[in-house]
């Protein structure tokens, strides 16, 4: 499993920027909602 600081590193590099704080707060949800989705998948 990706670490959080992993698909944001690696989303900046396909966007060629740094994210704004919008971003980052979104992607951190995002995350969350996937990490216990998959817990809950394999519980």
């Amino acid at each position: 499993m990706n670490s959080f600081l992993r698909i944001c590193s690696d989303t900046e590099k396909n966007l060629g920027r740094k994210l704004n704080q919008d971003e980052l707060i979104f992607l951190r949800w995002v995350f969350k909602r996937f990490t216990e989705e998959q817990y809950k998948k394999n519980a």
